[in-house]
């Protein structure tokens, strides 16, 4: 029987060969800056944060994950059959993986996914290697993106384990720098129309557990934010902001319309200087996301007519907040180290709060670094992990909130060690069903 495999879902054509990978030209850093020096938490010139969060990756003599960029999806896989009937040939991982260090070019990521120490699929992909200049404040790492290959399809769903090994392009010596934790789950299809029987199932990768997660990007004047990865990336002119979080969205939260921000410290409430809506605006951008949809006919009013549907996905949302920080800053808006203290910052639409977000700036104008980002997770330069609040029920953002998912870690598994970060992932209310359920079970 001739087969022709197909992938499912939208992918570019680049992408579209048996190593499916976007190969595209690194968007390095392009600052007219100095380089800082070498000197305990504090800015210097040109507004540039010097206190680097101390986790893992702060010492370079190694090398460690971002965990804060890697983002995994599962891929649908199909060929077609008898009559070219499509029929489901499983899942392929597709990944985006930064490695921090300073790496000779052709070295690799190798990605294994594998279930009791047995090797399910295993994936090499090659990398961009940037290599930070002498003017750059940033940090040297590689990285792939949108790495899959075909040959790799399994139907296996459920827990597994998935390894992140480097791959050094001058002696070809492979090191384990990261195991993550997936789930891998599947939707049911039915045939639109009328027509009988079932379509392949739609698989996907889980990611409730990292709901409570953000993190804050002091993002400097002439970088790029956290995930880009285009040829030709948008570059901040001023020193911005930006908060980044997780959702599995509702209608609301696929639309994702933008807010204005309230903000206080130490129990005061600043004013946000500027024309409105300009002063407290706060933007949102989509920067990763991937969506499935359960489709079936069980309930008697979908034995007609169109489907029943419910829709599961995930986003990582980029939030640009109203705020500034160090010699390079926007106009009107207000700088994180002219108020140190205890920041609260809430994300809020007409009068209803959406998020809140909590972190301490300390003299050295910057974050104080959270406890699990001391020696558990790594995340990039200027990066710092924060305390957010989701509000009582959800807000009109999230579809599902499963609080008991946020239990086994977060960052694809990683455990948490802290007492604050087990407390923010235990304040995660309940919304909806976890996953998506048949018509005749819908109350």
């Amino acid at each position: 029987m001739k087969k022709t495999i197909l992938v499912v879902g939208v992918v570019a054509a680049a992408c579209l060969t048996a190593f499916g990978q976007i190969r595209s030209r690194i968007p390095r850093p392009r600052p007219a800056q100095t380089q800082p020096a070498a000197t305990p938490a504090s800015l210097v010139n040109e507004g540039q944060a010097t206190a680097q969060p101390q986790s893992a990756s702060a010492s370079m003599s190694g090398s460690s994950v971002d965990d804060g960029f890697s983002w995994f999806e599962a891929v649908s896989t199909q060929a077609l059959g008898q009559n070219n009937i499509p029929y489901s040939t499983g899942w392929v991982l597709k990944s985006h993986v930064r490695v921090f260090g300073d790496y000779p070019n052709r070295s690799a990521i190798k990605l294994v996914v594998s279930r009791a120490g047995k090797p399910v699929a295993t994936t090499r992909c090659e990398v961009d290697v940037y290599h930070k200049g002498p003017n750059d404040i940033d940090q040297s790492y590689m990285w792939t993106n949108e790495c899959w290959r075909k040959d790799t399809a399994t139907k296996e769903v459920g827990n597994f384990d998935l390894k992140v090994f480097t791959v050094n392009g001058d002696t070809d010596e492979e090191k384990l720098v990261r195991t993550y934790k997936i789930d891998v789950r599947t939707v049911h299809r039915v045939p639109a129309g009328q027509q009988p029987g079932e379509d392949p199932p739609q698989y996907y990768v889980q990611r409730h557990a990292e709901a409570p997660v953000s993190f804050l990007f002091m993002r400097p004047s002439g970088y790029t934010s956290y995930f880009e990865y285009g040829s030709r990336p948008e570059r901040s002119g001023e020193n911005l902001v930006e908060l980044y979080f997780s959702l599995s969205p509702s209608e609301i939260g696929y639309d994702l319309p933008h807010g204005y921000m309230r903000c206080a410290v130490n129990g005061k409430r600043l004013s946000m200087p500027g024309p409105m809506p300009y002063a407290d605006q706060a933007i949102s951008h989509v920067e990763r996301s991937f969506q499935v949809i359960h489709t079936d006919r069980a309930a008697p009013q979908y034995k007609r007519g169109t489907e029943y549907r419910d829709e599961i996905g995930f986003r990582m949302v980029r939030l640009s907040a109203p705020l500034t920080w160090g010699n390079v800053r926007q106009t009107n808006r207000l700088a994180l180290e002219d108020y140190p203290g205890n920041w609260e910052c809430s994300l809020m639409n007409n009068g209803e709060v959406w998020r809140t977000w909590r972190w301490t700036v300390g003299s050295g104008g910057v974050p104080e670094i959270h406890p699990e980002q001391k020696d558990n997770v790594n995340l990039y330069f200027n990066s710092f992990m924060v305390d957010m609040e989701i509000p009582a029920g959800g807000s009109p953002l999230d579809k599902r909130l499963v609080p008991e998912a946020t239990a086994i870690g977060f960052f694809y598994g990683q455990p948490w060690t802290s007492a604050a970060g087990k407390a923010m992932a235990a304040r995660v209310p309940k919304k909806g069903n976890p996953y998506p359920v048949f018509s005749n079970q819908v109350h």
